[in-house]
């Protein structure tokens, strides 16, 4: 591929939330672009090489490059990650899941790009976060991401009582949480935050066995669902 310019052109290649077939949720104009592509920064080799098999991809997959990004990665590394794009070839930038540079290192690599003047070009794909906004019933003109919340138990109970301020102002507070650990976390929504606040869980967004539900946190007190080992997204706000 050639983007007809000096540099190459980033592409922002998003994939899918779990296992599930590619066509269903990413468009086939987007998948034709990672199909083409030949060099890649990744989070996980292992995983991209394994969504680029699943998508039909146009080369041996002997003979794609890869550059791993992820929380060992050195900032001193990230320029050499570039030299194809400065070489004039095109590269994609893939997610673990979902969108590129949301809750991932990606971003480092974008800001690095905009500073070089190397194009890039983000590609239609699923978002768990706005996904998961648009199903909860709650404002979708002002929320907030805050990711992951602070671990230790005391600072997250802290965290949780400033969003929920946030939310009754009616700004729709969006985070999330490894997926061993949503149970613990639903259980410090529980003990920490007011039952009438209404909590929507997203969990397995476009899978079959999707489930999204807005309720009280009384409500999630008598009825819990199963969430362990299964990624969701937690929102909190007020009806419209």
């Amino acid at each position: 591929m050639s983007s007809g310019a000096k540099s190459g052109t980033l592409f922002l290649i998003p994939n899918t939330l779990g296992e599930y077939n590619a066509p269903k949720v990413i468009p086939e104009g987007v998948l034709d672009v990672s199909r083409r592509l030949k060099h890649f920064i990744a989070e996980n080799e292992k995983t991209a090489r394994r969504y680029l098999k699943s998508i039909e991809t146009v080369h041996p997959l002997n003979d794609l490059k890869f550059f791993t990004l992820n929380k060992h990665t050195e900032s001193v590394e990230l320029d050499s990650f570039l030299q194809p794009l400065l070489s004039g070839v095109d590269m994609g930038l893939i997610s673990e899941a979902g969108l590129p540079a949301i809750a991932d290192p990606g971003a480092q690599i974008v800001s690095r790009c905009h500073r070089k003047g190397i194009r890039v070009t983000p590609l239609t794909g699923p978002s768990s976060i706005i996904l998961a906004l648009i199903a909860s019933g709650f404002n979708g003109q002002a929320f907030t991401f805050h990711g992951y919340l602070p671990i230790d138990k005391s600072e997250r109970q802290k965290a949780l009582k400033r969003i929920e301020l946030s939310a009754r102002s009616g700004q729709t507070q969006i985070f999330m949480e490894t997926p061993f650990r949503n149970e613990k976390l639903l259980d410090q929504l529980i003990q920490s935050l007011q039952p009438e606040t209404l909590v929507c869980i997203a969990k397995n967004i476009t899978l079959e066995s999707e489930r999204i539900e807005t309720k009280p946190l009384k409500m999630w007190k008598k009825q819990r669902p199963s969430l362990h080992k299964q990624p969701c997204i937690f929102a909190i706000g007020t009806p419209q």
